[in-house]
């Protein structure tokens, strides 16, 4: 089935134009658009859409007055859909990775900071500003992907309606009236799609980058508590030592044990012998 663009009179409207011999009767010849679909199984999908979407843009953009095959229409829609769902899968993982993390190193916890560290509400600030960093820095991150997956729920309702309006086209097309489209939305939501898919591309590194400042600051914090502990440890020691150290004893006490008696030195003691 093919597809007319509703955006020019019908009067306008060229005969159609096979570009990828889709109308060809002759049996055991495979139109252009099979064996496109036949290359493209095992291909990784953002490449696979990428090939299927400019192939569409270019019809669209070329044929203005003629049409363009309904089931190359609807396999870009589909391809698209279907990338969506495994980049917001993708993005709905990492999110994940980063509330557990955010969990790890919330400066109101008992154990902030992993990897045997522990931070207590007496920390030091230092510690405390760290922690809060690292907190910060995956709080945004998760609230970055929010927008993401809303935005990409919203791509997804728009690909629906589009694959929706051909089919309704073609329901109600009338005998020997060829269903129509507008040939400019189709183009308008394909440029954005393949435009998205980059700045998903772009966002799921960036969010990465994000995560690995965060782990370096709870490193810090990490890095901080345990100079702190063993400061902290070094002093309780010092003090251990000055408590429990040698004193020599009053005079008159060594006077005593060598034979004397308080207030009188050796002599005296040998005088009363």
């Amino acid at each position: 089935m093919r597809l007319h663009n509703a955006d020019v009179d019908e009067a306008d409207r060229g005969q159609p134009i096979d570009f990828d011999g889709s109308d060809c009767e002759e049996e055991g010849v495979e139109s252009f658009f099979d064996l496109r679909q036949r290359v493209l199984v095992g291909m990784d999908q953002m490449s696979a859409f990428r090939i299927v979407a400019l192939g569409v843009l270019r019809k669209l953009r070329t044929n203005v007055k003629g049409t363009v095959l309904y089931g190359e229409v609807e396999d870009a829609l589909g391809r698209y859909f279907r990338l969506l769902d495994a980049d917001m899968q993708k993005f709905a993982s990492l999110h994940e990775t980063l509330r557990d993390a955010a969990d790890k190193y919330d400066p109101s916890n008992a154990g902030g900071v992993s990897g045997g560290t522990t931070i207590t509400p007496r920390g030091t600030s230092s510690v405390a500003s760290a922690l809060a960093a690292a907190s910060a820095i995956l709080l945004e991150a998760m609230r970055e992907i929010a927008v993401v997956l809303l935005a990409c729920g919203e791509m997804q309702r728009r690909a629906l309606d589009l694959k929706m309006t051909a089919q309704r086209a073609i329901t109600e097309s009338r005998e020997r009236v060829a269903p129509s489209v507008s040939f400019s939305k189709f183009v308008e939501f394909l440029e954005e799609a393949l435009a998205v898919c980059d700045q998903l591309r772009r966002k799921h590194e960036e969010l990465h980058q994000q995560r690995m400042r965060a782990m370096a600051a709870a490193a810090d914090a990490r890095v901080a508590a345990g100079k702190a502990g063993a400061a902290a440890g070094g002093g309780a020691a010092s003090a251990g030592k000055e408590k429990h150290a040698y004193s020599p004893p009053p005079r008159d006490t060594a006077a005593a044990a060598s034979g004397g008696s308080p207030g009188r030195g050796p002599g005296a003691a040998a005088a009363a012998r």
